[in-house]
């Protein structure tokens, strides 16, 4: 709370204070890899895939997703998306699915060894979250949360930046009255990520939803979206201070298909034998 409280603080302070009047490029610092391309990997569960909403009652099209918006937002010619979502999916291993082999993507560690092994990715945003709280599911925060710092290092100890996500607010049903998630686990997931990750990597998509953003009790209209991508906007634009990876963490490069050590350290030349140094 005491960290959503400070975002909504100063996210008003930067909008009516130093809000450009158009969008500026991302600094270079942000593409990670110097390869000149910002890749920017959206993972996570329906809220963030878009392929599908359209179908629904008040769905939208896919350039209304949140991860494309943030495209569009940006304005910069050097960034390119990846939209990793799948419906169902948890940051937790498998919870939807009884068969992990053949549904890696319903988990946020397939999602995100799926990017990092085929894609020079810069950024990733793990968006998850909803499913993890399924209340017959009895998600546990603490594991939820684990799960998302587990991501998160990986990520950051290849050089990357990352960001996790508020944990999104859902709504009773609107036919049955039902509340399909744990609300009480929504609030202790969020309590946990905020005393867990520093505010510069938490993405509150949270923030100002109401019942009128949603097109049912859980997914998002293009409303909703849109402020989910002012949210993402706003976190991504702020990248240029984070200019290294985590202290300690070598960073990686990508090069010829997958991510290396950027220079790699010279083998040491043997030593001459003492004998021979002396000569005898």
């Amino acid at each position: 709370m005491r960290l959503r409280l400070l975002r909504v603080l100063l996210t008003g302070i930067l909008v009516a204070v130093v809000a450009p009047a158009t969008a500026q490029p991302l600094p270079d610092s942000v593409d990670r890899n110097g390869d000149g391309e910002i890749v920017i990997a959206c993972l996570g569960d329906s809220n963030t895939a878009s392929t599908w909403q359209g179908v629904k009652p008040g769905g939208f099209e896919p350039e209304l997703g949140w991860c494309e918006q943030l495209l569009a937002r940006l304005e910069d010619p050097r960034v390119r998306i990846l939209n990793m979502g799948v419906g169902g999916a948890t940051v937790s291993p498998n919870i939807v699915s009884d068969v992990p082999a053949d549904r890696v993507f319903f988990s946020g560690v397939g999602q995100l060894e799926s990017v990092l092994s085929t894609d020079p990715v810069d950024v990733v945003i793990l968006a998850f979250g909803t499913n993890d709280v399924l209340a017959d599911q009895n998600g546990v925060p603490e594991e939820i949360v684990d799960n998302y710092n587990r991501l998160w290092r990986i990520v950051r100890s290849r050089g990357l930046l990352g960001f996790v996500i508020v944990t999104p607010t859902v709504f009773p049903h609107p036919r049955t009255g039902e509340i399909r998630r744990s609300l009480a686990a929504i609030a202790e997931t969020n309590a946990r990520i905020d005393d867990i990750f520093a505010p510069r990597f938490v993405l509150d998509f949270e923030l100002e939803m109401g019942p009128q953003h949603f097109m049912d009790d859980l997914h998002m209209n293009a409303a909703g979206q849109a402020l989910r991508a002012s949210e993402a906007h706003r976190g991504v634009a702020a990248l240029g201070g984070v200019t290294g990876p985590r202290a300690g963490v070598r960073a990686v490069r990508w090069s010829e298909g997958h991510w290396g050590l950027p220079n790699p350290e010279p083998e040491p030349e043997p030593k001459p034998a003492a004998d021979a140094a002396r000569g005898d």
